[in-house]
């Protein structure tokens, strides 16, 4: 919604339904997957949740991160202008910096206030091997994440990350031993027919030439990956 808004981007009604079974898919494998976990320990100190305060929770930030995705392609792919001269847009290590400006002065403010004489633990605590090689996989996967949005679009990082649940699932299945229930079965199924169906066509679906290039138009980039 917010890349038909921000974008001007168009899709058709087949990738709509695509889409909106994607997100049917991912609360059907994350809610397979709490639902079983709480039935091997129950919390009895649980505190009481109210549904329609998560849901509104919820709703606001898919909101907030869809509008950030977007906007981040946005100046990814806007060309900068230098008068009435229009230039290549900023690169894409250029505008990872300038986004990791804030946080890295967020991270020493941190640092100072924590660290002292007075501080309960020193920093850097706790950082062992296998703290660093995720913390190091994270900021790949930070970059893998805005390749995505420079080179394809939002829409197809949201389809990704759609399979990395289900793929996040099989492996905590395989190496923690978390029970795979019948609700995962059927979100994950869901999860890749919409990614399969949301790209390619419906066996026995006749498309005419024309579709076939309205299909691409639609889909293709704000800019060429190859500059």
């Amino acid at each position: 919604v917010v890349s038909v808004i921000m974008l001007q981007r168009r899709y058709s009604v087949k990738q709509w339904i695509c889409l909106a079974s994607l997100g049917v898919g991912v609360a059907f494998v994350v809610l397979g997957a709490n639902g079983s976990k709480d039935e091997e320990a129950v919390d009895e100190d649980k505190p009481e949740q109210n549904m329609s305060t998560g849901l509104t929770a919820v709703t606001i930030a898919c909101f907030c991160s869809a509008f950030a995705g977007v906007y981040f392609e946005k100046v990814l792919k806007k060309p900068t202008t230098d008068g009435n001269v229009k230039k290549q847009p900023v690169s894409l290590w250029m505008r990872n910096i300038q986004m990791a400006f804030f946080s890295v002065i967020i991270a020493i403010i941190n640092q100072y206030r924590m660290t002292g004489p007075d501080a309960e633990k020193p920093f850097l605590h706790g950082f062992n091997r296998y703290v660093w090689v995720v913390a190091f996989l994270q900021a790949g996967g930070g970059l893998l994440v805005a390749a995505v949005i420079k080179y394809a679009d939002n829409v197809l990082k949201g389809l990704a990350t759609g399979v990395s649940v289900v793929t996040s699932t099989i492996l905590s299945m395989i190496l923690f031993g978390t029970p795979l229930s019948t609700q995962f079965v059927v979100g994950a199924a869901v999860i890749l027919a919409s990614v399969f169906f949301f790209s390619n066509d419906i066996p026995g679906e006749k498309k005419t030439k024309k579709g076939d290039e309205a299909d691409e138009e639609m889909q293709k980039p704000l800019v060429d990956p190859s500059k």
